[in-house]
C-alpha cells in the first residue's frame, strides 16, 4: 500500500532520504517540506502547493523591505557625504560641472549596461569616474585637488554601482517570493529613502565640512556647491530608481546579460522552500502543481510530468534538463508545433500527449523519454538519440528519421504512421508509395534484440574472428551464429554484431568469442613472427626481381611506345551557376609536381547552354533502343518513328555542341583559353580536371569543346572542390586484384563483361554474381583490391545526387550503405572504381566523398552494347600499359562507330578524379 498524504498540510515536514515510492501528495500543502535524497518514483504531486511556508515568506519580505530602506538611505546619503568629505574644495557654481559629471557617468553606465551588461558597465564607469575626477581636481586650481577629485568621484560612483546591483537583486528576490506588487513597493521604498538619504547626507556633509575647515560658516561658493550636489544627488537617485526598474524588468524577461542575477535570486529565494534536491523523481507527476521557490537541484527527472505546472520558471533547477528555458516551456505546455529544439538535451523528458508536429528535433537527445500518444507528424528527427524512448501510440507520419539512433529498448509498439522519410527534405520515402499497413512501421524499425555486440578497439582481424566464431560454435554444440554487421567507428574501433538464438546466454557468448579471438590473434601473430625471420631473404629476392624487371624493360623499350611525363590542368570553378556565370582559377603543373602556373578568369552565364542540354537530353532518352542498363518502362517505338527520333537527337546534339563552344570560346573566357594554348604542347599527355560542385554542369560533356581537337592526348575529368589524399597500404604484388560485381542482369547481357574481364593479363579477379549485401560487404572488408568493377542496372536520384546500383534482382544499394567497407577498401589500396552501368554520376559523387582516387562512370542511360564495347576497348588499351586517361579517351572515341545505331554514344563515359591522387596504372 502506497503512502497517502492527499490533501494534508505538510508544511515543514522532513522526508529526507525516505522511500516514498508511489506516494500520493495530491492537493497537499508541502511548502517548506524537505524531500532531499528521497525516493519518490511515481509519486503524485498533482495540484500540490510547494515553495516557502507562510511564516518564512513574511519574514523574507520584511527583511527585504528593511534592507531596501537601508540601501535607499545609503544610496542617497553616501555619495553626497563621501563627496564632500573626500573633496573639500570649492569650484565655481557657474561651471555646471557637477551636472555634466553626473550626466556623463550616468550615460556611460546606461549605455554599457543596456548593450553589454553590468560587468562591462563596472569597468566602463570606473574609467570614466577616474577621468572625471581628474578633470574636477584640475579645476580646483590646486595640485592636491587632483588625487582628491579622482578618489572622491571614483568612490562615490562605485558606491552607487554597488548599491544599484544590490537593489536590483533585492527587487528580483521580492518579485520571486511575493510577486510583482511587492517588487513595486520595494522600488517605491528605495526612491523615498534615497531622497531622504540625499538630504541627510547634504546636512551632515556640511557640518562635517565645517568641522574640517575649523569655522562655523562655509564660504559662499562651498554652500552653493553643496546645494548643487544635493540637487544632483536627488536627480541621480531618480535616475537610479528608473534604472533599477529597467534592469529588474530585463531580468524578469530572461535577458541573457542579466541571467546571473535571476539565478542568484532564485537560489536565495528557494532557501527554506520545498526541497527535492538529489531526489529520485522518476515518473513523478507535478501536473498543475505550484512550484515557486522549489529546489530541484540535481534531482533525477526521468519521465517526470510537469504539464501545466505553475511558476516552474521560479524554481531552482541546477544540473537538470530544465536549466534551458525552452525545455521548461515545453514540459509545461507540451506544445512545440513548428518550433526548433535543435541539439537540446531532452533526456528523460515527459512529453506524453505533446503536440510536436513539424518540430525540428534534429540532434536532440531524448533517450529514456516518454512520448506516448505524442503527435510527431512531420517532425525532423535527424540524428536524434532515442535510446529506450517510449513512442507507444505516437504519431510519426511524414517524420524524417535520417540517422536517428534507437535500440532494442526503444518502444515502437502501436506507432501510428502512414509513411516516413529516411533523408531530409522529404527524400527516400518509406514506403515508396502507398501507406504502411498496421504494424509495418514497427517491424521495419524495430532493432533486433537477439544480437551480441563485439567491440574491437585495435582494429579487426577477420581471420582471427572467423576462427573464434568457429570454436564457439563447436563449444556450444553447433549453436547458430551469424555476423549481422561490421561497423568501422574510426580510431581503430570496430563493432561486429552477431545474431544469436533467442534463448542464448549472451554474456557467455560474448566472453567466449572475446577469449577465443585473443587466442587466435596470438597464434596469427606468432606465425607472422616466424615468417618475418626470413625477411632479409625476401628483400634480397625482391631487389633481384627489380633488377631483372629493369633489364626486361630495357629489352622491350625499342618496340614499346613511350609515354612522356604529362601535364595536369585544373580548371576550378568558384561560387556561381550557369545562370550567373563562374569565377575560374587555372592551374598548370607537371604530373606529380606543384603548379608552376596560375591564372584567374571568368565564365559567362549560359542559359542557352542549359536549354540546349535539356532539349538534347530529352531527345537522347527518347531515341534509346535495345537493352539499357537502367530500369524504366519501355515505350513502343516504330522503325519510322525511331529514324525521326535519331534525326531529332542528332539535330539537337549539334545545337548543344554549338552552345558548348560558344560558351568556352567566349570573350570573357578567352584569356584562360589563350593561356592554355600557350602553355600546353599537343604532343603531351594532358589531364584536364574540371573542379565544380554544380551538378548540372557536371552532367554536360564538355569534351565537345573544339579545343580538344588540337590536343589528341588530352582528356577531361570531373573533380570535387573538396578532396583529401588518404594514406594507403602499399602492395608489391605483380598482378592487379579486381573485385567484379555482376548485379541485376534483367534485360541485359552482363556475361559479356565477365568474358572481357577473364581475358585480362596479370589479373586476379573475384566475381560476385548477384550477391547479397552481406557478401559484398565482407569481400570489401576481407582483402585488399585494386579495382572495383560493377555491371548491371543503376540510376541517380537527381534531387539529392544519390546513386543506386542493383546488386541483384531485388536489392539496390547506395554508397552510404557500404561506406565503412568502401572506406576500408580505399585505405587498403582501392585505386579505381568502374561502374559500367547507367546514369552513374550520383555514384561517383557519393564515392568522391570517401576520397577514392579514380572512377569511371556513364553520364546518362547507356545501351547494353555501348557499355560492352567501351569496356572491351578500354581494357585492351589500359591493360597494355597505356595511361588511364589516354585509355578512356581512345575507348570513348571508338564508340563513334556505333552512333548510327546509338546516338552520342561517345559522349557517355567520364572519369571522376581525386585531384590529390596520381592515376592508377596497370
Amino acid at each position: 500500500m502506497f503512502p497517502n498524504f492527499s490533501g494534508k498540510n505538510l508544511q515543514g515536514y522532513n522526508f529526507r532520504g525516505k522511500n516514498l515510492t508511489g506516494a500520493d501528495f495530491r492537493n497537499s500543502d508541502i511548502r517548506g517540506a524537505n524531500f532531499t535524497n528521497a525516493l519518490l518514483k511515481n509519486a503524485n504531486f498533482q495540484n500540490a502547493k510547494a515553495g516557502l511556508p507562510i511564516k518564512r515568506l513574511l519574514g523574507l519580505v520584511i527583511v527585504t523591505f528593511i534592507i531596501t530602506i537601508i540601501l535607499g538611505l545609503i544610496s542617497g546619503f553616501a555619495p553626497v557625504f563621501t563627496g564632500y568629505l573626500l573633496f573639500p574644495y570649492s569650484i565655481s557654481p557657474g561651471d555646471y560641472f557637477a551636472t555634466i559629471l553626473v550626466l556623463s557617468i550616468f550615460l556611460v553606465f546606461a549605455i554599457t549596461t543596456i548593450y553589454k551588461g553590468l560587468s562591462t558597465a563596472f569597468f566602463a564607469v570606473s574609467c570614466v569616474a577616474i577621468i572625471c575626477g581628474f578633470v574636477l581636481g584640475i579645476m580646483t586650481g590646486e595640485m592636491v585637488g587632483i588625487p582628491s577629485g579622482i578618489v572622491s568621484v571614483t568612490v562615490t560612483t562605485l558606491i552607487i554601482y554597488v548599491m544599484l546591483v544590490i537593489m536590483v537583486f533585492l527587487v528580483t528576490v521580492a518579485e520571486q517570493i511575493a510577486g510583482m506588487s511587492i517588487a513595486i513597493v520595494a522600488l517605491f521604498l528605495i526612491f523615498i529613502n534615497s531622497i531622504i538619504g540625499s538630504i541627510t547626507g547634504t546636512i551632515i556633509g556640511v557640518e562635517v565640512a565645517k568641522v574640517l575647515s575649523g569655522t562655523n560658516r562655509l564660504p559662499h561658493l562651498k554652500v552653493q556647491a553643496v546645494e548643487e550636489a544635493a540637487i544632483a544627488a536627488t536627480v541621480g537617485s531618480v535616475a537610479v530608481i528608473l534604472f533599477v526598474s529597467y534592469i529588474s524588468w530585463r531580468v524578469r524577461a530572461g535577458d541573457e546579460k542579466f541571467v546571473w542575477i535571476r539565478q542568484l535570486a532564485i537560489a536565495v529565494s528557494s532557501i527554506g522552500g520545498t526541497s527535492f534536491q538529489q531526489a529520485d523523481l522518476t515518473g513523478a507527476d507535478f501536473t498543475s502543481a505550484k512550484l515557486k521557490n522549489v529546489n530541484f537541484s540535481n534531482a533525477k527527472l526521468i519521465r517526470t510530468n510537469f504539464h501545466l505546472a505553475n511558476y516552474l520558471s521560479l524554481a531552482r533547477v541546477d544540473n537538470t534538463i530544465l536549466v534551458n528555458p525552452i525545455v521548461q516551456d515545453l514540459v509545461v505546455t507540451k506544445r512545440g508545433t513548428n518550433k526548433s529544439y535543435i541539439g537540446c538535451n531532452l533526456k528523460g523528458i515527459n512529453l506524453d500527449y505533446a503536440d510536436l508536429s513539424y518540430a525540428d528535433l534534429s540532434e536532440v537527445d531524448m533517450s529514456n523519454s516518454t512520448l506516448e500518444f505524442a503527435n510527431l507528424e512531420g517532425a525532423n528527427l535527424t540524428k536524434t538519440q532515442a535510446l529506450a524512448t517510449n513512442f507507444h501510440q505516437a504519431t510519426l507520419t511524414a517524420a524524417c528519421l535520417e540517422a536517428w539512433n534507437i535500440n532494442s529498448a526503444t518502444q515502437l509498439d502501436g506507432v501510428i504512421c502512414q509513411y516516413v522519410y529516411l533523408l531530409n527534405n522529404q527524400q527516400e520515402r518509406r514506403p515508396s508509395s502507398g501507406k504502411f499497413a498496421a504494424g509495418e512501421f514497427t517491424k521495419l524499425f524495430r532493432v533486433v534484440i537477439n544480437t551480441v555486440d563485439l567491440i574491437f578497439r585495435n582494429g579487426l582481424d577477420l581471420e582471427a574472428l572467423s576462427v573464434a566464431l568457429s570454436k564457439v560454435k563447436i563449444e556450444n554444440e553447433g549453436i547458430s551464429l551469424a555476423i549481422k554487421s561490421i561497423e568501422n567507428q574510426g580510431d581503430g574501433v570496430v563493432i561486429v554484431r552477431v545474431d544469436v538464438p533467442e534463448s542464448t546466454n549472451k554474456a557467455e557468448i560474448h566472453a567466449s568469442v572475446t577469449h577465443n579471438y585473443e587466442l587466435a590473434l596470438q597464434q596469427i601473430e606468432a606465425r607472422y613472427q616466424a615468417e618475418l625471420k626470413s625477411k632479409d631473404e625476401q628483400i634480397s629476392l625482391y631487389r633481384q626481381h627489380q633488377v631483372d624487371l629493369k633489364e626486361l624493360i630495357q629489352m622491350i623499350a625499342p618496340t614499346a611506345k613511350k609515354f612522356t611525363q604529362g601535364k595536369l590542368v585544373i580548371l576550378k570553378l568558384g561560387q556561381g551557376d550557369l545562370s550567373t556565370g563562374f569565377p575560374v582559377t587555372l592551374q598548370i603543373s607537371r604530373e606529380g609536381d606543384r603548379p608552376y602556373f596560375e591564372s584567374h578568369g571568368q565564365l559567362p552565364s549560359a542559359s542557352e547552354l542549359v536549354l540546349a542540354y535539356h532539349k538534347w537530353q530529352a531527345a537522347y532518352c527518347h531515341s534509346l533502343q535495345g537493352s539499357l542498363r537502367i530500369k524504366f518502362p519501355e515505350t513502343q517505338v516504330t522503325n519510322i518513328s525511331r529514324r525521326e527520333l535519331f534525326k531529332e537527337c542528332d539535330k539537337l546534339a549539334d545545337a548543344f555542341t554549338k552552345q558548348v563552344n560558344l560558351w568556352l570560346n567566349s570573350e570573357l573566357f578567352r584569356p584562360i583559353k589563350e593561356q592554355l594554348l600557350e602553355k600546353l604542347d599537343p604532343s603531351e599527355s594532358i589531364r584536364i580536371l574540371l573542379q565544380t560542385e554544380d551538378s548540372q554542369l557536371r552532367r554536360m560533356p564538355l569534351q565537345l569543346w573544339n579545343f580538344f581537337e588540337r590536343y589528341p592526348h588530352a582528356e577531361m575529368a570531373l573533380s570535387s572542390t573538396i578532396y583529401e589524399k588518404k594514406e594507403k597500404f602499399i602492395s608489391l604484388k605483380s598482378y592487379v586484384k579486381i573485385l567484379a560485381i555482376l548485379g541485376d542482369s534483367t534485360g541485359i547481357n552482363i556475361q559479356q563483361d565477365r568474358v572481357l574481364l577473364e581475358q585480362l593479363p596479370h589479373a586476379e579477379i573475384k566475381f560476385l554474381v548477384e550477391p547479397q549485401r552481406q557478401m559484398l560487404n565482407d569481400e570489401l572488408w576481407m582483402q585488399p583490391w585494386d579495382i572495383l568493377f560493377f555491371a548491371g542496372h543503376s540510376f541517380t536520384q537527381s534531387e539529392r545526387e544519390i546513386g543506386h546500383f542493383h546488386i541483384n534482382d531485388s536489392d539496390s544499394l547506395t554508397i552510404a550503405e557500404l561506406k565503412n567497407a568502401l572506406t576500408k577498401a580505399i585505405e587498403r589500396g582501392l585505386h579505381l572504381a568502374i561502374f559500367n552501368s547507367c546514369d552513374g554520376l550520383g555514384l561517383a559523387t557519393n564515392l568522391a566523398d570517401l576520397h577514392i582516387p579514380q572512377m569511371i562512370v556513364m553520364r546518362e542511360p547507356v545501351p547494353d552494347k555501348v557499355a560492352q564495347e567501351f569496356l572491351k576497348n578500354f581494357l585492351a588499351e589500359f591493360s597494355s600499359g597505356k595511361p588511364l586517361y589516354q585509355s578512356v579517351r581512345e575507348a570513348r572515341l571508338k564508340l563513334q562507330g556505333l552512333e548510327d545505331e546509338f546516338p552520342c554514344a561517345s559522349w557517355l563515359p567520364v572519369i571522376c578524379q581525386n585531384p590529390a591522387e596520381i592515376p592508377f596504372t596497370w
